[in-house]
């Protein structure tokens, strides 16, 4: 049985306008205090949450499943928690593509996302998407190759 899991990104916005709102900081200080995590904490928190590329965005991953219902109810959790959390922040979450109003989003700091930055210039700079990733496990890697070709 193969397992599946799903990481999505959220694009926050203000509640009335609808415009993004560079949040992610405080929508995942929320996250962390949750699960009891402190600012100081070392290593990977226990919630479903991360930043993105963008400040205006925070993503989720769900924990991988064998059955299709069972991720349904993830993916439903874990919209619900961001909704929770965005809400603690002052903003909303929205599973688009790309923001539907003009937008300047915000890089996060960090290096992997400065690099990004450099590597894919405006694009980067003045875009604001995002993705939901579908994972699917497979058996070997001639088999992920085959499925790539």
């Amino acid at each position: 049985m193969r397992s599946v899991g799903v990481e999505e990104e959220l694009l926050l916005v203000h509640a009335r306008s609808g415009e993004p709102l560079a949040l992610a900081g405080a929508v995942l200080a929320a996250a962390d205090r949750s699960v009891g995590r402190r600012p100081d904490d070392e290593g990977e928190p226990e919630h479903a949450f991360e930043k993105e590329l963008q400040k205006e965005q925070v993503e989720f991953a769900t924990e991988p499943v064998t059955e299709m219902g069972e991720l349904q109810e993830e993916i439903i959790r874990c919209r619900a928690e961001a909704r929770r959390h965005a809400a603690s922040a002052g903003a909303l979450v929205a599973a688009l593509a790309t923001s539907p109003l003009p937008a300047l989003p915000s890089l996060n700091p960090g290096e992997r996302y400065a690099w990004l930055g450099e590597q894919f210039g405006l694009t980067a700079q003045e875009q604001l998407t995002c993705g939901c990733h579908v994972h699917v496990s497979v058996e070997s890697d001639e088999e992920g190759v085959a499925v790539l070709d």
